[in-house]
């Protein structure tokens, strides 16, 4: 199962990866976030380990499995039956930029999970692309 949103950003990609690139920062931008905790690792690169809580759903390590700062992660949570993938991708658009933001979620028990909460997880990844990129164009002013 996969839900992505691209937006673009008037704002260049360097100030996107400002806000993209520290996700202890996350919660103070958008309510698709509770908190999110560096567990492992300093800073954001692969390996590092994040717990992340997000509203009506438990707290879940995150686990960095690819990083280019200034354009982009992707890290992944698992649970007996479900494996999930979320990406944050930024791609340069003139002066501005886009935003990718992806949710994929695979195993056994996939499809049931997302049959029980896909509307709910398609929203966090709504409201997270679309606070992403106006917290950008506000420090883009």
């Amino acid at each position: 199962m996969r839900h992505e949103v691209e937006v673009d950003v008037e704002a260049s990609p360097e100030v996107m990866w400002s806000v993209v690139g520290d996700p202890t920062q996350w919660p103070m931008l958008s309510d698709s976030f509770l908190k999110v905790e560096q567990r492992e690792g300093d800073g954001l690169a692969v390996g590092s380990v994040y717990l992340v809580r997000q509203p009506n759903i438990r707290a879940m390590p995150w686990t960095v499995t690819a990083c280019e700062p200034g354009t982009g992660f992707t890290w992944r949570a698992s649970v007996p039956g479900v494996t999930t993938t979320g990406s944050h991708q930024i791609t340069p658009r003139g002066d501005a930029s886009r935003l990718l933001v992806a949710l994929d979620q695979t195993g056994f028990l996939s499809r049931a999970v997302w049959a029980m909460g896909g509307e709910h997880y398609r929203a966090l990844v709504d409201r997270e692309a679309a606070t992403f990129a106006g917290a950008a164009e506000h420090r883009a002013r």
